[in-house]
C-alpha cells in the first residue's frame, strides 16, 4: 500500500478507498465531535446511545458510498423499547440523529434479537435527479451491521461487509463492497478480492475501529495490498431546521388548531427535536405565516 497517498484527516470524516485491479471498494467513517453534539441533545441511556451511534455511523457510510451520490436517512422502529431511531447524512456530510425509547430500554442491551418485529427503512435521495428510493428490511441477526448487510444483499444485490461501533465519544464504521461487473473472469477475481478483504476486516477489533484513523486502520488491515485512497471529506453536525420550515409545519396543522394554542398560551413554541433550537411565534408571526400560504395558493396572473 502506498503510504504517500495518506494525509492527516479531520477526526470527523468520510474516506473512500479502492482495491487496485479489482472491483472492490470501501468507505471508512469516524465521527467524534459531531457524534458528541448529537448525543448531548438528550439524556440517552447508554444502550440507546450505542444504537443511535451505530445507526449514525451506518448512515454516514451509505452517504459516503460512491455509487449512491445523494442524501441518506435511516429509520428504525422497534416499539416498545425503541419507538424511533433516526439518522440522516447529506451528500455534503451534514449529519444529525435522534432516538426515542421506552422505560424498559435502560435495562436492555437492545440487541437486534431483543427487538422483535423491528424494521429498518433506508431512504436515498439522489442529488442530481431528486428522485427518492426507500428500501426496508427486517432487523435480523446478532448485530445491526448484519441487518444492513441484508439490505444491500436484497435491495442492491451487492456482496457487502459492514462493521459498526459506538461509545460515549466516537461512532465509527467501515464498509467493503464488491462492485458489479459483467461476469466471467473479472467477477471471479472480484469475488476473491472481496473475500480476502472481508477475512482481514473480520480481524478488526472494536477499539481499533473507534480509535484508529483511516490511514492507520487501512495500514493495519491491508498493508500488503495495493489500495487507492481518496481524499477525506468532513462530517459535521448540522440541522436543516429553519423558521420557515417550522412555519410550514404549523400550516399543515391548520389555522384553527394553531390559533387555539395561541389563545391558550399566548404564543406557539416549537423546539427542534434534532438540535433543540427553539422557535416562537406570536399572533403577528402566525398571521404572516398563514397569509403567505394563501398568497402561494392564489392563482398567478400573466404579467
Amino acid at each position: 500500500m502506498n503510504d504517500s497517498l495518506f494525509s492527516p484527516v479531520d477526526p470527523d470524516g468520510i474516506r473512500r478507498f479502492l482495491f487496485e485491479g479489482a472491483g472492490v471498494r470501501g468507505v471508512i467513517v469516524r465521527i467524534e465531535h459531531s457524534w458528541q453534539q448529537i448525543r448531548v441533545r438528550d439524556d440517552y441511556p447508554d444502550s440507546v446511545a450505542r444504537v443511535l451511534g451505530e445507526v449514525t455511523a451506518a448512515t454516514a457510510l451509505f452517504a459516503g458510498d460512491i455509487h449512491l451520490a445523494g442524501n441518506v436517512s435511516v429509520q428504525m422502529k422497534a416499539p416498545p423499547l425503541l419507538p424511533l431511531v433516526f439518522a440522516e447524512c447529506t451528500a455534503e456530510g451534514d449529519v444529525r440523529g435522534l432516538a426515542r425509547w421506552g422505560d424498559d430500554a435502560r435495562d436492555s442491551s437492545l440487541r437486534p434479537d431483543e427487538l422483535s418485529g423491528a424494521v429498518l427503512a433506508i431512504t436515498i435521495e439522489r442529488k442530481e435527479s431528486g428522485t427518492r428510493y426507500q428500501g426496508m428490511v427486517p432487523l435480523e441477526g446478532e448485530t445491526f451491521a448484519r441487518s444492513f448487510e441484508a439490505y444491500f444483499a436484497q435491495s442492491e444485490q451487492l456482496p457487502t461487509a459492514i462493521y459498526l461501533a459506538s461509545n460515549q465519544t466516537t461512532c465509527a464504521g467501515m464498509l467493503i463492497q464488491q462492485i458489479p461487473t459483467e461476469g466471467g473472469a473479472e467477477r471471479e477475481r472480484d469475488a476473491l478480492t472481496f473475500e480476502h478483504a472481508k477475512i482481514l476486516a473480520d480481524t478488526l477489533q472494536t477499539d481499533e475501529l473507534l480509535t484508529l484513523d483511516a490511514t492507520e486502520l487501512l495500514h493495519r488491515l491491508y498493508h500488503e495490498d495495493d489500495l487507492r485512497l481518496f481524499d477525506a471529506y468532513p462530517v459535521r453536525f448540522r440541522c436543516s431546521c429553519s423558521r420557515e420550515r417550522v412555519a410550514g409545519m404549523l400550516r399543515t396543522l391548520g389555522r384553527e388548531e394553531v390559533f387555539t394554542v395561541l389563545s391558550e398560551q399566548g404564543q406557539v413554541a416549537v423546539t427542534c427535536e434534532f438540535c433543540n433550537e427553539p422557535y416562537r411565534f406570536d399572533g403577528i408571526d402566525l398571521e404572516q405565516a398563514f397569509a403567505s400560504e394563501m398568497l402561494n395558493a392564489a392563482p398567478q396572473r400573466a404579467q
